[in-house]
């Protein structure tokens, strides 16, 4: 059945939950894990929700946390979606600071914490990604799905950094769910949603400038 959209719609879903997240230690690109237990559950709690979302297709980064979120989620669709990989939706590279607590990051680079509230964070000295390296990727790559796959209603599995990104540049976007119980801000299993309509592509391209 062919279904007839009036406009694209973008829904970003932050990963489950990981053992590296529980211990509150930064994984990055460099540290692979799967989900735990926690994570498969708040994925199979945002079922219902996610199926409402009426989705046609699924991206998500290579990190095995959203390959395996992907997965968790077309199996809870009532017909499966065409999944794809695109690895500019993976999350910052930290270089040496991957692996390390939040509390070893205070000692190694006493203000990422301003810095990352800023968007200002440059991680090359350390052997990974600036702020500006991210923001093309995952803007192109954004651009991309938007001139691919016009009026269709898009699930982008992706990361805390790509999420906080976007959410800095455009705090408009409206939270859809919020994941279980958390101090953080982007929880894992936050979903966003942000409709392309008029004047948005426009918007969106400004964050390359």
């Amino acid at each position: 059945m062919i279904k007839i959209r009036n406009q694209t719609t973008l829904y970003f879903i932050r990963h489950g939950e990981t053992a590296s997240n529980k211990k509150k230690i930064r994984q990055g690109v460099q540290i692979d894990d799967y989900l735990d237990t926690q994570g498969v559950l708040q994925i199979q709690k945002i079922a219902k929700i996610i199926q409402a979302l009426d989705l046609d297709v699924l991206f998500t980064s290579y990190l095995r946390r959203a390959e395996e979120t992907a997965a968790l989620i077309n199996q809870q669709l009532k017909s499966p979606i065409p999944i794809y990989h695109d690895f500019r939706l993976r999350e910052r590279d930290f270089g040496s600071l991957s692996g390390k607590s939040h509390e070893e990051w205070d000692v190694l680079l006493p203000d990422n914490r301003e810095k990352e509230q800023m968007q200002m964070y440059d991680y090359r000295p350390f052997g990974g990604e600036s702020v500006a390296e991210v923001r093309q990727r995952s803007i192109s790559c954004i651009l991309d799905m938007v001139e691919n796959y016009d009026h269709n209603n898009i699930g982008i599995i992706t990361h805390n950094g790509v999420i906080r990104l976007l959410l800095f540049h455009f705090p408009e976007i409206p939270r859809v769910y919020r994941g279980l119980d958390t101090d953080k801000d982007i929880a894992n299993a936050d979903i966003y949603e942000w409709e392309m309509t008029d004047g948005r592509i426009a918007n969106l391209k400004s964050l390359l400038k």
